[in-house]
């Protein structure tokens, strides 16, 4: 499977999307228009011009959102979805990672990550972190990067690798440096970044910290590592006393941290991903990370970690995030026969999470996650016409309280329309699950 050379597809039809419910960045919502340029939002306000060469988007009795931002999904699992339940995280890793894994071609990879993306688009996540830990071969890391391309959506590539894994350090620094020089991001137009994903303190010795920090540093590549699960404490500390705490690092699940480690996280500008399905339903912690990363002002976003343990879409992520985090806040007046006096959290924080705050964890603030003038142009519509999204005054909540992927009408990622009228594109759509099925087939097959 050849690698991504460059991205060739021509400049987008402009865009106007006209008369929806727009999320604007002060949280308010109003009834305007929303025009996209070369790829950018151009214009947002009432009665925008029409030059004529425009697509025209009715969104009337639609909410115009952000792009929602996933900071943590291992996009190669979109094959294996709904293939686990009920077991703790090292029952899953050897049913899963293990036991189908370790099956995988480039060409099942390639399935894997093109259905995992279709996954994510359909459901309005117009932009991933893909940990990428069970490639095994070159051939795999370029099967990877061409399915995101090939999907359209935008991505963070976080390379781990089953050399990482193995502790195969020359190997795995031979694919980190082939799949940086590669697939930097100027050679796919900018919309798949970069990093490495690490093992870290819980997975893995001191000295191989120093190696696998060292080469992504070298390589100028964000760092990703899962730290703070429950059973696997002193993540933080340890990367502390070695000294290679920065800006550049992200926390995955961060349930269990310590008061000292949430302060030398805050302190050194790392930043945390939370992701409440997973880590409430496998106990991978009490509750998410969430309130403390807040409370400590780290930055932190939200992800569906495996499509093969729990479901694809944010939308349950907000939802199940603010019921656990106000359960964590009223436990104390609870706890004493008291209602609780006020209400921490709301629905736009946690909106924000999976849109701004997503954006700033994968190092993407001044592109993504917000509707404003400038931005890349990752927008998606909500129809409202349902029975469960109908509101008394305010579609922003109704949808917070109800929506899912059935309700994603438009999906758009960097001025391309990948779904409209609630049906992705033919073309990707069939592509994609004749992969997958093919894939599903020959894994089955090699397992007897």
């Amino acid at each position: 499977m050849e690698a991504v050379v460059s991205d060739t597809l021509p400049t987008p039809t402009p865009i106007v999307i006209r008369d929806g419910h727009v999320l604007l960045p002060d949280g308010t919502s109003r009834i305007i228009d929303v025009v996209v340029r070369d790829g950018r939002i151009a214009v947002v306000g009432e009665d925008a011009t029409v030059v004529g060469d425009e697509e025209i988007i009715d969104a009337r009795d639609q909410l115009v959102l952000p792009g929602l931002v996933d900071t943590h999904r291992h996009m190669w699992l979109g094959s294996l979805s709904a293939g686990s339940s009920d077991v703790t995280l090292f029952s899953y890793a050897r049913q899963v990672n293990e036991g189908h894994g370790d099956l995988f071609t480039p060409e099942d990879v390639y399935a894997g990550v093109l259905w995992g993306a279709v996954q994510a688009i359909n459901a309005g996540v117009t932009t991933v972190a893909d940990w990428a830990h069970n490639l095994g071969s070159e051939a795999d890391i370029d099967a990877n990067v061409r399915a995101l391309y090939d999907s359209g959506i935008r991505a963070r590539l976080y390379f781990g690798g089953k050399a990482s894994s193995s502790g195969d350090h020359s190997r795995y620094e031979a694919q980190a440096r082939h799949l940086h020089a590669t697939h930097a991001p100027h050679r796919v137009g900018g919309r798949i970044a970069l990093g490495l994903a690490v093992r870290g303190p819980s997975m893995a010795t001191a000295a191989e910290n120093d190696v696998e920090f060292g080469l992504a540093r070298d390589l100028g590549l964000p760092i990703s590592l899962h730290a703070g699960m429950a059973g696997l404490p002193g993540a933080v500390d340890q990367l502390g006393s070695q000294d290679l705490l920065g800006p550049d690092v992200n926390y995955v699940h961060a349930n269990e941290f310590t008061e000292q480690e949430w302060k030398q996280v805050a302190e050194s500008g790392g930043t945390v991903s939370a992701t409440p399905t997973v880590d409430m339903t496998m106990g991978l912690g009490a509750l998410p990370a969430v309130g403390p990363a807040l409370d400590h002002g780290v930055p932190v976003g939200l992800g569906a970690d495996t499509v093969a343990y729990g479901p694809s879409d944010l939308f349950t992520e907000m939802r199940l995030t603010l019921a656990a985090e106000r359960s964590r806040a009223n436990a104390e007046p609870i706890s004493r026969g008291e209602m609780p006096g006020a209400l921490r959290h709301s629905h736009l924080d946690m909106l924000d999470l999976a849109t701004r705050g997503g954006a700033r964890v994968l190092g993407f603030a001044d592109q993504i996650g917000e509707i404003a003038v400038g931005r890349q142009a990752d927008l998606i519509t909500l129809d409202l016409s349902a029975p469960h999204l109908d509101s008394f005054d305010n579609p922003v909540l109704a949808a917070f309280l109800s929506a899912g992927a059935r309700d994603v009408d438009t999906v758009i990622v960097a001025g391309r329309i990948l779904k409209r009228r609630g049906t992705l594109a033919d073309s990707l759509l069939r592509k994609a699950h004749l992969e997958v099925r093919r894939s599903r087939a020959r894994i089955r097959e090699r397992s007897l």
